[in-house]
């Protein structure tokens, strides 16, 4: 098992006024990789800039690296704009291209609410813990 911890600076790349982030804000996100399963756990605020594009080189290394199925925690993501949705989505995208999956697990009630809103959350597997999302990817 190999546990990895990125702590991300929010940056004002190239996204709308409106959703740039506080400046000074920062997310953790921690990656722990065993067998086929990587588990993600975020911990601040997924979205438009450097938080999204640090979720996005974390679930791709995992990717290629053989972890085809993506356990993403969102118990501590209190929220999230459209570019983390979207990030969401195209994880679930392209770890299903390689014959994996992803799940959330334990997503705060706005992460719930927003994604059911878009009709975006019954795509998803969700767990109550990552033990169980884990499990149910056979790891």
């Amino acid at each position: 098992m190999i546990l990895k911890k990125l702590s991300l600076a929010s940056r004002h790349s190239g996204c709308k006024e409106e959703s740039w982030p506080a400046i000074g804000e920062s997310v953790d996100l921690d990656k722990i990789e065993s067998g086929r399963v990587c588990t993600l756990r975020l911990k601040g605020r997924l979205v438009c800039g450097e938080p999204v594009q640090q979720f996005e080189a974390a679930f791709q290394s995992a990717l290629a690296s053989g972890h085809i199925f993506l356990v993403l925690d969102l118990e501590a993501t209190p929220f999230l704009d459209s570019s983390g949705i979207g990030s969401l989505v195209n994880a679930l995208k392209m770890s299903s291209k390689v014959g994996g999956t992803a799940r959330l697990v334990n997503p705060t009630p706005f992460v719930s609410k927003t994604l059911k809103m878009c009709g975006l959350l019954g795509l998803f597997s969700v767990h109550e813990t990552e033990g169980d999302a884990v499990a149910a990817c056979g790891g």
